[in-house]
């Protein structure tokens, strides 16, 4: 039987809150109280939102694929979108680590 895609959603929706918020840290003026935190606040943020995107990504496009019995376009789509995540935290991660 399928499952639920509950995990699916529920994870996209956390990671991409989560990589929102370390854009907004990035913008953040001087003045906020949370400003002097260094690059790590937002970096941290998008690697940690990267890689929860990676895993909401990963098994909703495994779900669609289960699904259908086939490669869709939705499944392709939601695979490409986790690879892309996956780079997009590592990218954070050797920025943050240099």
């Amino acid at each position: 039987m399928f499952r639920n895609r509950t995990l699916d959603y529920t994870l996209i929706t956390i990671g991409l809150l989560v990589a929102a918020f370390g854009a907004y840290a990035y913008f953040v003026p001087a003045g906020w109280i949370l400003a002097g935190l260094s690059e790590a606040w937002y970096l941290g943020s998008w690697i940690a939102g990267g890689v929860l995107l990676t895993a909401g990504f990963g098994l909703l496009g495994a779900s669609v694929r289960d699904r259908s019995g086939y490669w869709t376009a939705g499944a392709v789509m939601s695979f490409v979108l986790s690879t892309l995540s996956l780079a997009g935290a590592v990218i954070a991660a050797v920025v943050l680590i240099l």
